[in-house]
């Protein structure tokens, strides 16, 4: 890498993106979970009854997760927020490890359903922004599902399980990505280029859990801090800057 790349700032990576197809301004944020199961209630159609029941509880659920983490998920006030009898909870489920589990797992593939879909034209650095900036804004808005997602991942094998494969497939799309811009990287070993992908998704994990979660104060805006993860990813996957 040269002195000049190494000088390189975050500002500077910031000022790549403009004037691409796809402005920091426009890209896709977050969302907040309850809402976009509601979202999904209203838009189904046919749903049996008692579906329909078991989505109401889920979202009472996703929204005491939020609020409480998995600590403070009570089975009878998951009941009264869905305006339900207490017995109708375990017609669904047997515990609130079970709820946790479902309403993780529905998290896990509203994220998929909602991430920012590729523009043509759009260089890897850009593709970077984007995605960035759409999981700042959902952290933001989901820090106590992520928290309780992280906390069961470390103490509960299914929830362990559900972490490692929504971070692999995640990483795999990451690499496929860094292919595209320098197709060269086919031929260097998969394994070593999953271990940095998977690196850079913990350390993005971790830093916005400080941000998020434990107050950590950085003095950047969204856009500057997604320009400095960018650039980080950037150089781990391709060796050198934008």
């Amino acid at each position: 890498m040269s002195s000049s790349h190494q000088e390189m700032s975050v500002e500077d990576g910031a000022q790549l993106n403009k004037g691409a197809d796809t402005s920091l301004t426009s890209a896709p944020r977050g969302f907040y979970l309850p809402d976009a199961m509601r979202r999904d209630l209203q838009a189904a159609i046919g749903l049996a009854r008692s579906e329909t029941t078991k989505r109401h509880l889920m979202i009472a659920g996703a929204e005491v997760i939020q609020e409480n983490g998995f600590g403070g998920l009570k089975v009878a006030e998951v009941c009264r927020r869905a305006g339900f009898a207490h017995g109708t909870f375990y017609l669904h489920w047997k515990d609130r490890r079970g709820i946790a589990y479902e309403v993780l797992t529905t998290f896990m593939a509203a994220i998929r359903a909602h991430r920012p879909r590729r523009v043509a034209g759009q260089s890897f650095y850009e593709r970077l922004l984007v995605g960035h900036l759409y999981y700042i804004d959902l952290y933001r808005q989901n820090v106590g599902l992520m928290r309780c997602q992280s906390q069961l991942a470390d103490e509960l094998d299914e929830f362990a399980a559900l972490s490692i494969e929504a971070n692999v497939a995640m990483a795999r799309r990451v690499i496929r990505a860094a292919e595209n811009e320098n197709p060269r990287l086919a031929a260097e070993p998969v394994p070593r280029r999953l271990a940095t992908a998977l690196s850079c998704i913990s350390m993005v994990d971790k830093l916005l859990h400080d941000v998020f979660a434990r107050g950590l104060e950085l003095g950047l805006d969204d856009e500057e801090l997604a320009a400095s993860l960018s650039l980080s990813w950037h150089r781990a996957l391709l060796g050198c800057d934008p």
